[in-house]
């Protein structure tokens, strides 16, 4: 059982990605609807997705280095 929880690291990295999707979403929809200033929530969103994903990794990395995978 304890495979399929994963690592802090993982879950949190998980999360990030999925709450910037949402956000990268909504900022999108308001840049096509004449929001100049989403394009900054464009850029951040988009950082975000990329350093989630990258802790993902990281933290999955780390875990099966850990167990010996």
């Amino acid at each position: 059982m304890r495979e399929m929880v994963g690592s802090r690291g993982e879950m949190v990295g998980g999360l990030l990605v999925v709450a910037a999707s949402v956000a990268l979403l909504v900022a999108a929809f308001a840049y096509g609807a004449g929001d100049e200033l989403a394009f900054f929530t464009l850029i951040t969103a988009f950082d975000a997705g990329t350093t989630g994903f990258g802790v993902l990794v990281a933290s999955r990395e780390a875990r099966f280095r850990r167990d010996k995978r």
